[in-house]
């Protein structure tokens, strides 16, 4: 069973328009678990995120993650591999996926996946996670900004991803003060399912109990 663990945020400081702005969660009461039915919709969402697997799959799971959380990066190398080959390959899972950067070298790596616009994000978010022990506790950002060259971004590119696009970062932190207030979500990885928030990490064991109380076979 993978083994559950949560980075709490503490706090967020950010500089956007000029205005410093103080990401301080508040301690949320625990959720049981539960999924609702498929016909419950999506509450809107007008931020970043990218998603595979089939539209109308009877699961939808949404992912919040954080590019500098060593436990959504071993998510990512463990469980969703399995998750993609039992249910989203065969159309019974939608996986989407949501920046919720725990920290400012999360933020600018998240900005960075997003250099290239929603066709390369997941590629290059995965060799962002993949890479983590490389950059993350390098505090000059030189080593992030080696992976980002070596992800055959331009220099250019580069710093007008990372320090000239304000767009980009104030709609990735909308994100995550939406997932605040809207689920009370206050660490990555955090998951919801069908609407619900999930208490818990859901692998492919799991997913799959769901689905069958649902009266779904994988």
């Amino acid at each position: 069973m993978y083994k559950m663990a949560f980075w709490v945020l503490i706090s967020l400081t950010l500089i956007m328009g000029g205005v410093t702005k103080i990401y301080a969660p508040t301690l949320n009461q625990p959720i049981p678990n539960q999924v609702t039915p498929p016909k419950l919709a999506q509450l809107p969402f007008n931020g970043y995120e990218v998603s595979i697997g089939q539209e109308h799959a009877p699961l939808t799971i949404i992912m919040y993650y954080s590019l500098t959380c060593p436990h959504c990066h071993e998510y990512q190398e463990v469980e969703l591999p399995k998750i993609q080959k039992e249910f989203i390959d065969k159309g019974l899972v939608r996986f989407i996926f949501r920046d919720f950067p725990t920290d400012l070298i999360a933020l600018k790596a998240a900005k960075i996946a997003w250099c290239h616009g929603k066709e390369q994000y997941l590629t290059f978010a995965r060799k962002l996670l993949a890479t983590q022990e490389k950059w993350v506790l390098d505090p000059s950002e030189k080593k992030l900004h080696k992976i980002g060259l070596d992800l055959g971004i331009t220099p250019t590119d580069l710093e007008k991803c990372t320090c000239q696009d304000t767009d980009t970062e104030k709609t990735i932190m909308k994100t995550c003060f939406e997932a605040q207030r809207t689920h009370e979500i206050m660490a990555a990885p955090a998951f919801i399912i069908n609407g619900k928030v999930y208490d818990g990490i859901p692998d492919a064991a799991i997913i799959g109990k769901m689905l069958l109380k649902m009266g779904i076979h994988g």
